[in-house]
């Protein structure tokens, strides 16, 4: 099945994969990090996902930083 990426999704998700590369995280430790599944968490990266409030604080804490941050960063 197609998810639709939307641009604020994509925009999100560039700004999550981005931080998390810069930091050194590889994919799958900071998805078991965040306690997210890593392919749901790749899923999120790519912007297929429109993620709640809880899912985008525990990516925040597991990045230390704060939600409105990580808006800023994907320009929302």
């Amino acid at each position: 099945m197609s998810r639709k990426k939307s641009q604020a999704n994509r925009s999100l998700g560039l700004a999550i994969r981005t931080t998390r590369m810069q930091r050194g995280w590889a994919q799958e430790a900071f998805a078991r990090a965040a306690n997210l599944d890593r392919s749901y968490y790749g899923a999120i990266e790519r912007g297929e996902f429109n993620i709640s409030v809880d899912t985008l604080m525990k990516l925040a804490a597991a990045l230390e930083m704060t939600a409105s941050e990580l808006f800023e960063r994907a320009g929302l």
